[in-house]
């Protein structure tokens, strides 16, 4: 969690270079924002920003509604919010008593990582996944609701691939931690043995 959220805050800026790229260096944070001179605006940059933007407040803002006196830092861009959690909130944030919000902080901040990576690194590789739906579920109360979205391997060029679900991007695994499991659920076959080979 700390290298994905170094990674927001130290490739934010190249980012941002990617969402006009014809003009040189910004300031602020542009997503999706006009300017006096309409420039050529690439889509995919601006809300692969978007999202990395809101997955790293919504960790923030959580952050300080779980502690009683956290405040933000001065400096709220999304790049100082990530590197302000990764130096100094992350034993908050693993250490939370609502475990599934842990797990879920740390959903957020890959893929946030993801979106900076993809927009700085290169387009990413998508291919479909026939017959694989997301298994997410979501607890409301005492209903309990599965997403069913159909899910995409994801792999980015510097290798780390994703399976995602096309609906929600939230709900993503890493590819290991998805094919172990697979192969966990699948029944195992007793008794099968391989053929022997006969002597000549």
């Amino acid at each position: 969690m700390r290298a994905d959220l170094l990674l927001v805050a130290e490739r934010w800026e190249e980012a941002q270079d990617a969402l006009h790229p014809s003009s040189g260096g910004g300031d602020s944070e542009r997503h999706a924002g006009r300017v006096e001179a309409p420039l050529p605006l690439n889509v995919s940059v601006s809300d692969a920003l978007l999202v990395a933007r809101n997955d790293v407040w919504t960790v923030a803002l959580r952050l300080v509604d779980d502690h009683e006196g956290l405040v933000l830092p001065a400096d709220q861009t999304t790049p100082s919010l990530a590197e302000w959690m990764a130096k100094w909130q992350l034993i908050k944030i693993a250490g939370s008593v609502d475990k599934a919000w842990s797990r879920e902080a740390y959903w957020l901040v890959a893929s946030a990582a993801d979106q900076i990576t993809a927009v700085t690194h290169g387009v990413e590789t998508r291919v479909e996944m026939p017959g694989m739906v997301c298994k997410h579920k979501t607890h409301v109360g005492m209903k309990t609701t599965v997403c069913g979205g159909e899910l995409i391997l994801a792999e980015r060029p510097d290798g780390v691939k994703t399976v995602r679900c096309k609906d929600d991007v939230s709900h993503a695994v890493p590819w290991d931690i998805w094919s172990q499991a697979l192969r966990a659920s699948r029944p195992q076959r007793r008794g099968a043995r391989l053929p022997r080979v006969g002597r000549v």
